[in-house]
């Protein structure tokens, strides 16, 4: 029944051009985040977090690039919120947009600390594990987005199983996984393919092979998230792998 994948939302597109031109700057980041009022609100939200422990005014878009968050940074945020906002789906129940919303916020934000921690020679860009966090699960907004009938289906079944998976009641519903929906959606926009990996293998702890970083980052986070009762992980146990 899938003939046509969503197209990238217009804000998104303009962030990918402007990342692919070599004399853009904080001015016109800035300028591209100012027109979307939510998104402005959350990097200047963000850049005020006690996580960057910045001590100055950030009363803009230009400073809180400029001065705390970094261009690298503020594009990819940028890029993962205003490619996530553009779907609609039911907001209640375990995977409804505020679950989603409150789970994805808390990975970007927790994989982004745990690269912090890694050695030098294995450390991604903050601004790549941030916006590996922020899309991982966007493979629900799509179900959700698409095929309402089956999501909200799906969506009760997993509040009424919680002893099962999310994945396996997935794989027993619809014969395919978040993972894997999402994955094929950024593919098709085109995005980094650390990301696109990072989506398709993250439930995967014997993950290797390229850009398994960003896999292993989220795979991390998601058991530490899934603690707090946060999120679609099999377990809170740290895999031994």
């Amino acid at each position: 029944r899938l003939t046509a994948l969503p197209p990238m939302p217009p804000l998104a597109v303009k962030i990918i051009e402007l990342k692919h031109d070599p004399h853009a700057g904080a001015h016109e980041l800035a300028k591209l985040v100012e027109l979307d009022p939510a998104l402005a609100a959350q990097v200047i939200r963000y850049a005020r977090s006690p996580f960057f422990a910045y001590r100055g005014a950030v009363d803009s878009i230009h400073a809180a690039i400029s001065r705390v968050l970094g261009f690298e940074m503020v594009m990819h945020l940028a890029l993962g919120l205003s490619a996530a906002r553009s779907f609609r789906l039911p907001t209640i129940g375990p995977l409804g947009l505020n679950a989603f919303w409150r789970h994805a916020t808390h990975s970007a934000a927790l994989v982004q600390a745990l690269a912090a921690e890694l050695p030098q020679a294995l450390r991604p860009l903050p601004g790549m594990s941030y916006l590996a966090g922020l899309l991982h699960n966007i493979g629900f907004l799509l179900l959700g987005h698409l095929f309402k009938p089956e999501f909200c289906l799906l969506n009760t079944s997993v509040a009424d199983h919680p002893e099962l998976t999310v994945r396996e009641q997935e794989q027993a519903q619809l014969g395919i996984d978040h993972t894997e929906l999402g994955a094929l959606l950024l593919e098709r926009w085109n995005l980094p393919e650390g990301i696109v990996t990072a989506v398709r293998h993250h439930h995967d702890a014997r993950y290797q092979g390229p850009h398994q970083v960003y896999v292993h980052l989220v795979l991390l986070a998601d058991r530490l998230l899934k603690g707090l009762e946060l999120g679609d992980a099999e377990s809170a146990d740290g895999p031994p792998e």
